[in-house]
């Protein structure tokens, strides 16, 4: 599933709000299975997943997917100056669903990919195929001791990451609009900067030069704005900046747990405890509420100012 630009059109967004559009040609990034429109049909949003499966191996297995093997190697990892750093680890979601006699069936859903497998239990080992139709399918091998599902998988192709391991703990997902993010990471989206030339008088006569990169961030506005229990008005995020918005607005596809394909916002929610990645397509699980709180939010996402967030030296 890829990520699209999604034109917002003036007629959709005037609905709910008077303002005017400054730029009606904005492009903001929308991604793909989160498009709220007047045609989705709500579901039952108290429902869970696998709850009745509770203390069985069934049901979903959440935790980290980290690189195999890594050592001391960071050449893969993403650096942003000396105040932010990502792994490549995403939280993964493997989901057991059906055992009968020693064949397992299941899936597996990270970094917005939700890819079945099948497989066999041989002496408490599950060895578990995906299809192998997707550039990153492969084979899970894991055991489930004390409660722990403990594996590797490897890739079947050469991608920049072939093999991983993960250790995992039974939950189970419920969405609940009431959450709240926690100050847990910051979110930085390194792929929107500017750079600025910064100088340095060192003693008295010769200069110093360097770039320096602001970064596209969000405030701590993001840590009280509830946009799945709250209906927003203009006064409420008028003078938000985008990031600000970004979180804001992702913060309810988090709540429903959509897997996100964008890195930078998932390297954020994958660090919310209460975020499970369990879809990829969720657009007709929204709320009245949510879905009018989203447009709103895109129209003003459409026409924010970056915030940019100073990190040092370049």
């Amino acid at each position: 599933m890829k990520r699209i630009s999604y034109v917002i059109l003036i007629a959709l967004l005037a609905s709910g709000c008077n303002a005017k559009i400054k730029d009606s040609e904005a492009k903001i990034e929308v991604e793909a299975g989160t498009e709220a429109t007047e045609e989705n049909l709500n579901v039952d949003h108290k429902k869970g997943t696998n709850s009745e499966n509770k203390g069985s191996v069934l049901g979903s297995w959440v935790g980290y997917f980290e690189e195999d093997g890594k050592d001391d190697d960071y050449s893969k990892d993403i650096f942003v100056d000396e105040g932010f750093h990502w792994n490549r680890a995403n939280k993964i979601n493997i989901s057991i669903d059906k055992i009968t006699d020693e064949t397992v069936t299941g899936h597996s859903v990270v970094a917005g990919n939700h890819r079945p497998f099948s497989g066999k239990i041989t002496d408490g080992v599950f060895i578990l195929k995906e299809p192998g139709d997707d550039k990153y399918d492969g084979e899970f091998k894991f055991q489930i001791i004390d409660d722990e599902l403990i594996g590797k998988w490897t890739a079947y192709k050469k991608i920049n990451i072939q093999k991983r391991k993960y250790t995992l703990e039974r939950k189970d997902f419920v969405y609940n609009p009431d959450i709240l993010l926690e100050k847990s990471q910051r979110y930085v989206d390194w792929n929107k900067y500017k750079k600025r030339i910064e100088s340095a008088e060192i003693e008295g006569e010769e200069f110093e030069d360097w770039v320096s990169k602001e970064f596209s961030s969000a405030t701590d506005l993001i840590y009280t704005i509830n946009a799945s229990n709250t209906i927003l008005q203009k006064k409420d995020v008028e003078n938000l900046k985008k990031g600000d918005l970004t979180i804001i607005r992702n913060t309810i596809y988090a709540r429903h747990g959509y897997s996100f394909k964008s890195r930078p916002l998932r390297v954020f929610f994958d660090a919310q405890s209460w975020y499970i990645p369990i879809h990829t397509d969720i657009k007709s699980e929204f709320t009245e509420l949510e879905k009018e709180n989203i447009k709103l939010l895109l129209r003003y996402e459409k026409n924010a100012k970056e915030y940019y967030d100073y990190f040092g030296r370049g």
